[in-house]
């Protein structure tokens, strides 16, 4: 029963080193997105630039070609002004004439408006694609740094994993089903000494005299009533 305890505890200890490999493992996706963080923002910005400058330039078109839609209109204008001969209607021609004129250099006013911000926004786009190249060097070498770090951790859980299965494999599998039993899915301690007073050492109730013995003496596993975890001597572990 002493090589089935130390069998437990062993297994114990490989169970402990995986959930706090695993523990360290959850860390490296957190650090490795607040590495990242600052060229992802500057990709966005990149990208809604780009967006906007597709959108203005889209926008300055049509602005372009309504211009020359009322220029041509414009035209139409003049050759029925050359027809005309009442007073009143060369008046109400000129009228709609001047309409039109106004329309056109409120188009062609905001066309320019319009190729300018398109120039600043150009200008900043390229000042930005220049700072992303400078951000993504310092920034790769530190993530691939991480993601190393984390493939490392991770080939470490698989070793540990492969550990103890083949721990188990060598194990009396009775001991192994309470063990599990035991630790049940939130992977809580199995195994705890029963100490010199008689106490268990998981939730420091005291034994039954009887049973106290019977752990002592290492004949059969036994459970404390209280915390339901697996009991050893003292010193065993």
């Amino acid at each position: 029963m002493i090589e089935v305890y130390s069998a437990l505890l062993e297994l114990q200890t490989i169970d402990r080193e995986i959930a706090s490999a695993e523990t360290d493992l959850k860390k490296f996706g957190p650090q490795i997105d607040e590495v990242e963080n600052p060229l992802r923002g500057l990709q966005t910005e990149i990208e809604n630039a780009r967006a906007k400058l597709v959108e203005m330039r889209a926008q300055t078109a049509k602005l372009e070609t309504a211009a020359n839609s009322k220029r041509d209109r414009l035209k139409q204008y003049q050759t029925r002004l050359d027809r005309i001969r009442n007073a009143r209607e060369e008046a109400a021609a000129r009228a709609e004439m001047d309409l039109v004129k106004r329309a056109i250099d409120a188009d062609e006013q905001e066309a320019l408006e319009l190729m300018e911000q398109t120039r600043r926004t150009d200008m900043k786009l390229d000042d930005m694609e220049k700072q992303l190249v400078k951000v993504r060097a310092e920034v790769e070498p530190r993530k691939q740094d991480l993601i190393e770090s984390r493939d490392r951790a991770t080939q470490q859980i698989e070793q540990l994993k492969d550990r103890r299965q083949n721990h188990v494999l060598r194990m009396d599998q009775q001991a192994v089903r309470l063990y599990e039993r035991v630790r049940g899915t939130k992977g809580r301690a199995a195994l705890a000494p029963l100490k010199a007073g008689g106490a268990c050492g998981n939730c420091f109730n005291i034994i039954p005299l009887q049973e106290q013995t019977q752990v002592k003496a290492a004949i059969s596993l036994h459970r404390c009533e209280a915390c339901g975890v697996i009991l050893f001597p003292e010193g065993e572990g």
